[in-house]
């Protein structure tokens, strides 16, 4: 049927008849010429031409047509396609949506939703309605459609406990939206959530218009609650390892609390005292023992928030960095040189503290093949003029992820920067080679950026980075893009940082081995080579923390295998796990125990923003684009701009005819 989302503008159909009577009115006078011959004669009454009539019928009957549409776009038309109630019923359902996300378990909170939610479902049971049921958290849990029976939903209610994951509305509601009957005579959905600001924060989503709502939130809650948002285990030299703890106080008023570290068998406490609304951090030494190297706990006196009063986290040695080595198939010595200093420098132990990275060696023939997702560095050592095309696309997505290449030259240097520029890893340009490659010729270091973490680390002064000998480096030229960390003698780079993606290149102009200069047998070899590798890891690397609910990550090694876990993990509850080498924390999300909450006014403008707008503008809606509702006035505006043109042709024709006849 037709409907109209203006319909007032419908009165306007009566000023129509203007344009009759502006035609009636518009009538050719006759021109008043005087003539000397007759100036004398006295006047006298023409003779009446008849009635009054209508003239240019089409001109008039097309402004007519012309105002009429206008009128039309402006009521805004559009065709609803009729619903009839399911076997001639006037047919009602309701759908209560129960929010079991984690910041339910503020104490009591749990208990007032499930009394809210069966006062709502009997009482519309009562008068009627066909009710349902829908719980959600993170994900939907569990679905009742309209028209269960009391006792079902009573018996879901029972057994119904909020979750230790965050809340994520989107998807329970589009649910909601699909299980309505769209013959149904009225729509209703109800909302029992404490609606924190956190988890209601939706993006693309709109009610249909015939949907009711209905929101029954819980009662504002002021908790003088403290929370751990994180914790850091650090192993120390001599032995030791310590706990740093992050506490949070959501209160506007100071707190006490009595903090509780547990590692293996050790245990130790420390009372905390906050202020309002912030933050402390409560430092814990332990000694290592054999048991120590696992999961630790965290934890607070219990407060009305229970979930963020403890926190779970491993204990040890992180997961170390992994780093790939590629070579030439057929390198020779000087390649097993390359490897054997760099993997020293890796394998150093820093301040008594077994070495942060660990290495894998790879032919360049074999990289195509290899699943670069459990490697934070590769280093391409002389290999670059080796690699296939497959095996830079590789590195190029590897490199957009977020990882670092080392680049040295190898035998052909210049198809290594060929292939470099040509798959848009470097724009620097390659100018020869300089020196011979002997123990007779020496070149140098002159220069390092001081802005850079090399330059925070080498002091001219008191550093032999200025003093080994370079028999022979590659002469190259940096793009204004590229970074010059290094420089010789000559002012020519040595040493090129470029940004690729989220990860960074770093290009050498002379390969780790004593042909080309003594730069591996110095002492600033290791802290220049471990200070740019530290500087490329991700800050997060070493543990995957993960918040109640999240799916687990899934790890995998060179050769592409999953590695799985010896038993499964249950990510719903808190935990510290170990995956492969790599420690996996599961805690509370610490938005859950944010106090903020959204306006429900504002909430439910949002939901059905769309009866504020035309049916044109409903294309967003989740369920209404599916509801058969056709706009109208797009087809008024586009005959308003036909009669505009066909005004015009008449009125020029008018006009030409009356010019004729004058």
């Amino acid at each position: 049927m037709l409907t109209f989302a203006y319909p007032h503008f419908l009165w306007g159909l009566l000023a129509l008849a203007g344009p009759i009577l502006l035609h009636l009115l518009n009538r050719t006078r006759p021109r008043r010429l005087i003539f000397p011959s007759i100036r004398f004669l006295q006047l006298s009454p023409l003779p009446r031409e008849g009635r009054r009539r209508l003239r240019d019928i089409p001109l008039l009957l097309c402004r007519m047509a012309l105002f009429a549409a206008i009128v039309l776009a402006l009521a805004r038309p559009q065709w609803v396609p009729k619903r009839r109630p399911v076997d001639g019923s006037a047919l009602q359902q309701a759908i209560v949506l129960l929010d079991s996300s984690a910041s339910l378990h503020w104490q009591g909170a749990a208990e007032k939703s499930r009394n809210i939610a069966l006062s709502a479902l009997t009482s519309h049971i009562q008068d009627g309605w066909q009710t349902g049921l829908t719980t959600y958290s993170r994900d939907l849990l569990a679905e009742y459609p309209p028209g269960s029976s009391l006792q079902a939903l009573q018996t879901a209610l029972a057994e119904w406990e909020p979750t230790l994951s965050a809340g994520r509305p989107e998807q329970a509601l589009s649910q909601c939206l699909a299980a309505f009957n769209p013959g149904a005579k009225r729509k209703k959905l109800l909302l029992i959530s404490d609606f924190q600001s956190s988890d209601w924060a939706l993006q693309e989503l709109t009610l249909e218009r015939d949907i009711e709502l209905e929101f029954l939130p819980l009662d504002s809650l002021q908790p003088d609650n403290v929370g751990i948002l994180s914790v850091q285990c650090t192993p120390l030299a001599g032995n030791k390892q310590r706990v740093l703890v992050l506490c949070r106080n959501y209160s506007p008023t100071a707190q006490q609390r009595l903090l509780s570290v547990r590692l293996g068998q050790q245990s130790q406490s420390n009372a905390l005292q906050l202020e309002g609304g912030q933050s402390q951090r409560a430092a814990f030494v332990f000694e290592l023992q054999e048991d120590s190297a696992g999961p630790g706990w965290a934890g607070l006196s219990h407060d009305i928030f229970p979930p963020d009063d403890e926190y779970y986290f491993w204990a040890g040695a992180e997961q170390p960095v992994k780093v790939l080595l590629i070579t030439p198939d057929d390198g020779g010595s000087l390649s097993e040189d390359e490897v054997f200093f760099v993997s020293k420098a890796l394998s150093a132990e820093k301040d008594g503290l077994p070495g942060r990275f660990t290495w894998e060696r790879l032919g360049a023939a074999s990289l195509f093949a290899a699943d670069l997702q459990s490697c934070q560095i590769i280093f391409l050592l002389g290999s670059a003029e080796r690699l296939s095309q497959d095996s830079w696309e590789k590195l190029t997505a590897f490199l957009a992820n977020g990882g670092a290449i080392f680049h040295t030259p190898g035998q052909s240097p210049a198809l290594g920067w060929h292939a470099l520029r040509e798959y848009g890893l470097s724009r620097s340009q390659y100018q020869g080679m300089l020196g011979k490659s002997s123990h007779d010729s020496s070149l140098g270091l002159s220069w390092v950026a001081p802005d850079s973490p090399l330059g925070q680390i080498f002091i001219p002064e008191s550093s032999d980075l200025f003093l080994f000998p370079i028999r022979s480096h590659a002469r190259l030229q940096a793009h204004p893009t590229e970074r010059i960390l290094l420089q010789t003698l000559d002012g020519l780079p040595a040493l090129l940082e470029i940004a690729s993606g989220n990860g960074r290149l770093y290009s050498f102009a002379f390969a780790f081995n004593l042909s080309w200069s003594d730069f591996p047998l110095s002492q600033s070899f290791l802290p220049l080579l471990r200070e740019l590798c530290a500087d490329a890891v991700p800050p997060q690397h070493g543990r995957k923390r993960i918040a109640c609910g999240t799916p687990v990550p899934k790890l995998y090694r060179l050769d592409g295998s999953e590695i799985l876990p010896v038993s499964p993990i249950d990510s719903s509850r808190p935990g510290a796990f170990l995956l492969g080498d790599c420690p996996v924390e599961i805690n509370l999300d610490a938005r859950e125990a944010l106090p903020e909450t959204v306006k429900t006014a504002d909430l439910q403008r949002f939901l059905q923003r769309d009866r504020e707008m035309p049916a044109s503008h409903s294309a967003t809606a989740l369920a209404g684009s599916q509801s058969g509702e056709r706009p109208l006035w797009q087809y008024c505006l586009f005959l308003m701009a036909l009669l505009i043109l066909l005004e015009a042709v008449l009125t020029t024709t008018a006009d030409a005819r009356k010019g004729k006849g004058g």
